[in-house]
């Protein structure tokens, strides 16, 4: 199964850049133009360890469900999502957040993913998936830079 490892630094502390992306309305704020995903449902909110997140994504008039649990939530620390149903037949996020030296936070992203089918052309299908996450992560990086530079987002 792929894995996409990822690692950036923003100047907001631990606490602020935990709480930002433990918001689910959030994500839309890193995703890159076109694509539009919100959630619809935070089951039980705020978001902890169990929390099943409904979101419709997608570009344009063609959008899609994506269910999503929370499987581990340590605040100021780690979130771990995982896809209950979705675009992908696992995708598998971790973000840990550690306090950097001399100030702001390294967020450390983990995707363990597979779109499926088995086989070759699963092989295939999923290393161009893998160039779309990997696209996403540079502008997410650049974006959750831009966002968490005041601390004002919250």
């Amino acid at each position: 199964m792929p894995i996409i490892r990822s690692r950036s630094w923003v100047s907001a502390p631990v606490e602020v850049a935990f709480a930002f992306y433990d918001d689910p309305a959030n994500l839309e704020r890193l995703m890159p133009p076109p694509v539009r995903i919100r959630p619809v449902r935070v089951d039980p909110a705020p978001p902890r360890a169990g929390t099943v997140v409904e979101f419709r994504y997608g570009i344009g008039p063609w959008q899609r469900s994506w269910l999503v649990r929370f499987a581990e939530h340590v605040p100021g620390e780690r979130i771990v999502d995982e896809t209950l149903a979705g675009p992908m037949v696992r995708f598998h996020h971790s973000h840990t957040f550690t306090p950097a030296r001399g100030g702001g936070t390294w967020i450390e992203d983990r995707v363990e993913y597979h779109v499926g089918p088995d086989g070759v052309i699963g092989a295939v299908v999923d290393f161009i998936a893998g160039i779309a996450i990997r696209l996403t992560f540079v502008w997410r990086q650049a974006r959750q830079r831009e966002l968490l530079r005041g601390h004002e987002v919250l």
